[in-house]
């Protein structure tokens, strides 16, 4: 079973994914919006979800989604930057 630490870095490993996905469309679009690549993200999220209820009973789903945050006033201050 995994510990706090590893679920806390899974989830800073998919929000930088999320980040890097909003980023990378937004070079191409000129705004943030969702991409083929975040979806795929999302995908690969809800997989390893599933690794986890499997590996831990208890494991709380809705919290690791919440830790997984997205933000999108910053990356809108970003896009205005570059």
């Amino acid at each position: 079973m995994l510990s706090r630490k590893y679920y806390k870095k899974l989830a800073e490993i998919f929000t930088h994914g999320y980040n890097e996905s909003y980023k990378n469309n937004a070079l191409i679009t000129g705004k943030i919006e969702n991409s083929n690549r975040g979806c795929e993200i999302v995908e690969m999220q809800d997989k390893l979800l599933e690794f986890l209820r499997e590996d831990n009973p208890k494991f709380n789903e809705d919290k690791f989604r919440n830790a997984i945050r997205i933000d999108f006033k910053a990356l809108n201050k970003w896009l205005d930057t570059e």
